[in-house]
């Protein structure tokens, strides 16, 4: 069965394409690619390789962040995110840098409206939503940027806020400043959430290796 194809400007993408992994781009210190800023440029003019290097760099650390909130499609919402924001890119004003800050924060916000969409759901006669997807919870830990599947085991002792914090500062590769601005609280509160997540997770890994 062919794909569903969602046209935007000159380029054609598909509903479920499936992200990309992280390539080996030149970057600069922010950790931006040295062609990010011409991609943006090349998109807000409706031209298709700027749509397509803004997703071959962010697709899969999108993704990967969709996955760490045990999003049951996140391939999905990544392709969802981006065909937003491919709609609506002549209007975005600011560099690659704070495009990157915006598409993390646009998905957040979409994985927290998924959530409310399904606690409104009508119920069954046995506790359950409707028509609920039960998320693959294997899949959910595999970081496309990490491969590793003890990531999801790992993060499952933090708090929603501590995982955000971890996922956008490791996996987006976000300053502090960035990751305040996404979760919406100040960068000292942010710097403590990050601590304690460390803590957290170093006392994890020791627990491990005694267990052994």
């Amino acid at each position: 069965m062919a794909a569903h194809v969602v046209t935007i400007g000159m380029i054609e993408t598909p509903r479920h394409r499936t992200a990309p992994k992280r390539s080996h781009m030149t970057t600069g210190d922010s950790g931006v690619p040295a062609d990010a800023d011409r991609w943006l440029d090349a998109a807000r003019a409706g031209q298709g390789d700027g749509f397509d290097g803004l997703y071959r760099w962010l697709g899969g650390s999108i993704t990967s962040f969709a996955r760490s909130r045990r999003a049951a499609d996140p391939e999905g919402v990544a392709n969802d995110v981006f065909l937003k924001a491919f709609r609506s890119i002549q209007t975005f004003e600011g560099t690659a840098a704070a495009f990157r800050s915006w598409i993390f924060a646009t998905t957040r916000n979409h994985l927290i409206d998924e959530i409310r969409k399904q606690q409104r759901r009508p119920q069954t006669a046995d506790g359950v939503a409707a028509d609920v997807a039960t998320p693959d919870t294997t899949e959910a830990g595999a970081f496309l940027a990490i491969g590793n599947e003890r990531v999801e085991m790992l993060l499952s002792c933090l708090t929603d806020a501590q995982r955000d914090v971890v996922v956008l500062r490791i996996i987006g590769d976000l300053s502090l400043n960035d990751v305040a601005d996404i979760v919406g609280r100040p960068i000292s509160a942010v710097k403590r959430l990050q601590a304690r997540a460390l803590r957290r997770l170093e006392q994890q890994i020791l627990d491990e290796a005694v267990s052994q």
